[in-house]
């Protein structure tokens, strides 16, 4: 499995409304991304930054949710929230531990 990380400082107090968008809106349209596993927005409301986190099946995959625009429309829509440019970095998944 692949991971892309995408880390950004959210504008002070819009911390639940990003993550409700990314809930309503992102959530979704992932799910339609071929191979899509999961994901997981994470906040931090004493520091106003986030961590976007999704996981696929390949690092084609990934690399396909960009090279089809679908990561740059996310970071578009969700730019009203954001107070900076976001960081993004790639990792290869080798240990995840589930608790079904």
């Amino acid at each position: 499995m692949f991971a892309r990380v995408v880390q950004v400082p959210l504008q002070p107090g819009t911390s639940a409304e990003a993550a409700n968008y990314f809930k309503e809106s992102v959530g979704p349209a992932l799910k339609q991304q071929d191979g899509f596993k999961n994901s997981r927005f994470l906040t931090n409301a004493e520091t106003n930054r986030c961590l976007m986190v999704t996981l696929w099946e390949s690092a084609e995959h990934r690399q396909g949710a960009e090279s089809n625009g679908f990561l740059q429309g996310v970071l578009q829509d969700m730019k009203q929230y954001f107070a900076g440019a976001p960081t993004i970095d790639y990792y290869e998944v080798d240990v995840q531990v589930v608790n079904n």
